[in-house]
């Protein structure tokens, strides 16, 4: 997959999420379709975090120390961004 592509499919996953939150957040939705929305929101979450899995791995990838080596330094994300972190 292209970055560009890549990134096509991330923004989609996310504007689809973000568009169901705001249906979910309404007073108006029967439980079955909220149901629906909510299996649907989680199918573009796992895409999402599957897109974001592999942009990490590139960057890793690409890191380069000052010898010219490549040297994969892994990317945590922040604590307060609901990912544990191991402090080494």
């Amino acid at each position: 997959m292209t970055s560009e592509t890549g990134a096509a499919e991330f923004e989609a996953a996310i504007k689809e999420l973000q568009r169901i939150v705001e249906l979910l957040e309404r007073d108006d939705l029967e439980l079955d379709e909220a149901l629906s929305l909510f299996e649907t929101g989680v199918t573009h979450l796992r895409t999402a975090n599957a897109l974001l899995g592999e942009a990490k791995g590139r960057i890793e990838e690409l890191i380069e120390a000052a010898s010219g080596d490549l040297n994969a330094i892994p990317l945590d994300l922040p604590a307060d961004e609901g990912a544990e972190r191991e402090d080494v």
